[in-house]
């Protein structure tokens, strides 16, 4: 839960997994953005059995990225850390030996059919993983990590594999109570100013007004972590899960839910911070010039969806009006595909 004791914390619902088909799921969680635990499911997939020990035996030989200097305080608002290749078992003996890398690491966001392709024919997901926008992920962290709070531009469900994991949730909300980093910062994701164990309330005195939804997550959970909601998780032993980032099925149902309250507010955050990124760069002119193909673009490879003319007016409205554009410029001449809106520093996530 979120720790101090002015902030208002609620258990996350758990459901049993037997009982929950897929138009319940979506209906009463995934299109209301509810967050869900569902408890008795993982255990009938075949990546139930992927413990440390598994992982070692079928992939202790694979390059893996880690991400490094993730107990300094920048890495918990987000801001920085450093990105490093090994091995996985070498990664593993830092983790289990406690030695300085081991205790300043992380192995976060493995594509699994990209860095253990050994492990595809296991990597089933839940049927209620409707349409799939990017993964599934791997994650295998030490026992006391912290990751810092932030959200992602899809529903999440994150699979509780082996060990334990104590997950914060805000809705969005709670967009601004969260202070969301500058617009322009790096990444796919949009990261919180707050340290969530140790909120300094006179810098973000909004925050304890925020709602925290908070559980823990044992071997065999899955959480569904709604789009755009902020998170926060902290791993209470040494944890190996597994997430999936998706949306709703459909040309475009998701686009048309994530442009609706409550969401909208946070998605607008999102494509502006993705505008800013490249707002410094000497294409970002081509870009504006045939922005709405840019646009449809970009929506295209992050949602795989087709968005509706409206809605991509709205979005490039958005654009030109946060840039105080009244039109946008005159087409120049140039290839066939503008310069895209392009996601800066993905590995920043």
């Amino acid at each position: 839960m979120a720790s101090n004791e002015s902030i208002k914390n609620v258990l996350v619902d758990r459901v049993n997994g037997t009982n929950l088909d897929l138009e319940n799921f979506e209906s009463n969680y995934l299109k209301c953005g509810r967050p869900v635990i569902i408890q008795n499911y993982l255990s009938n997939l075949p990546c139930s059995k992927w413990s440390i020990e598994y992982l070692l035996k079928r992939v202790g030989d694979n390059q893996v990225t880690v991400r490094g200097r993730t107990n300094a305080n920048d890495y918990k608002v987000g801001v920085a850390y450093t990105v490093r290749e090994t091995t996985f078992k070498d990664y593993i003996h830092d983790l289990r030996t406690r030695n300085h890398n081991g205790q300043t690491s992380y192995m976060a966001v493995q594509n699994i059919s990209k860095v253990f392709p050994q492990l595809q024919e296991e990597c089933q997901l839940p049927s209620y993983v409707g349409k799939l926008h990017n993964g599934p992920f791997l994650w295998v962290a030490r026992e006391g990590h912290y990751e810092y709070c932030h959200y992602d531009p899809d529903a999440s469900l994150l699979m509780m594999i082996d060990g334990r994991k104590q997950v914060r949730l805000f809705s969005c909300a709670d967009h601004e109570k969260l202070y969301p980093n500058p617009l322009g910062s790096k990444g796919k994701t949009i990261q919180s100013q707050v340290d969530c164990d140790s909120p300094d309330l006179k810098k973000f005195p909004t925050f304890c007004e925020a709602m925290c939804y908070h559980c823990v997550l044992n071997a065999g959970d899955m959480l569904l972590i709604p789009a755009f909601w902020w998170h926060q998780v902290t791993s209470l032993t040494d944890s190996v899960s597994m997430n999936a980032f998706f949306g709703d099925a459909g040309k475009d149902n998701y686009i048309r839910r994530i442009m609706e309250e409550p969401v909208w507010p946070a998605f607008r955050y999102w494509l502006l911070n993705i505008t800013e990124q490249n707002r410094s760069y000497s294409s970002f002119q081509r870009t504006l010039e045939r922005l709405p193909i840019c646009v449809e673009y970009l929506l295209l490879k992050q949602f795989h969806e087709e968005a509706s003319e409206n809605h991509i007016n709205t979005l490039v409205d958005t654009i030109k009006t946060y840039l105080n554009l009244e039109k946008l410029p005159e087409f120049s001449g140039g290839g066939k595909h503008p310069p895209p809106l392009r996601i800066r520093g993905l590995r920043w996530r």
